[in-house]
């Protein structure tokens, strides 16, 4: 049944109602039924009309990924200078538990070092990459989202398994670099 005859005929139901010799109530509950059916049907085929999908070059997936496993990469071994170079600032960071704009490159590297500084203490050894989501918003925003494990020095994975972060990079004089990241809740900082 096409969306047409789903609105148009209870429609017409309810109109025809309120001229005929139905009880109040019933007259009154068709009425509103109607409107909200209505409204309903407005709203799924506004939503539907409104949908865009950006179909990315190749070449700037490409680009996205490399910034990203180099970030990466240089998490896993401490590199700060390279860490940095990754962000576009300012940005910010979030947790659970906190939320840290980040003015320029220099506090990107001083959060990393904390971050990374208090993982390591917990016998923290390297990240692995368990998926990627790229989804462009548009030829300058794209929407990064992950889901890894950390690994401790004795082998054994730091719960929870699979951590989330999504992340935001933007593209800035020609680069692509991170504007922000979230860690999903429940997976630490």
């Amino acid at each position: 049944m096409d969306m047409k005859k789903l609105c148009i005929r209870p429609a017409a139901r309810g109109i025809a109602a309120l001229g005929g010799r139905q009880p109040r109530g019933w007259t009154l509950r068709r009425l509103m039924y109607t409107t909200l059916l209505l409204l309903a049907c407005s709203w799924s085929q506004g939503c539907s009309a409104v949908h865009v999908h950006v179909s990315p070059d190749p070449a700037a997936v490409s680009e996205v990924r490399q910034v990203m496993h180099r970030y990466l990469a240089a998490f896993n071994v401490d590199d700060f200078e390279t860490i940095g170079a990754s962000w576009h600032a300012p940005g910010w960071l979030s947790t659970s538990d906190s939320r840290h704009p980040l003015k320029n490159r220099e506090e990107v590297k001083g959060l990393y070092r904390a971050l990374l500084g208090k993982i390591r203490a917990e016998d923290y050894d390297h990240s692995e990459l368990l998926s990627e989501d790229i989804k462009f918003v548009n030829d300058g925003c794209v929407i990064y989202r992950i889901t890894f494990t950390r690994w401790k020095k004795d082998g054994s994975f730091m719960p929870p398994r699979a951590r989330g972060s999504v992340c935001t990079l933007l593209k800035v004089d020609g680069q692509w670099g991170l504007s922000n990241v979230a860690l999903e809740t429940g997976t630490g900082d």
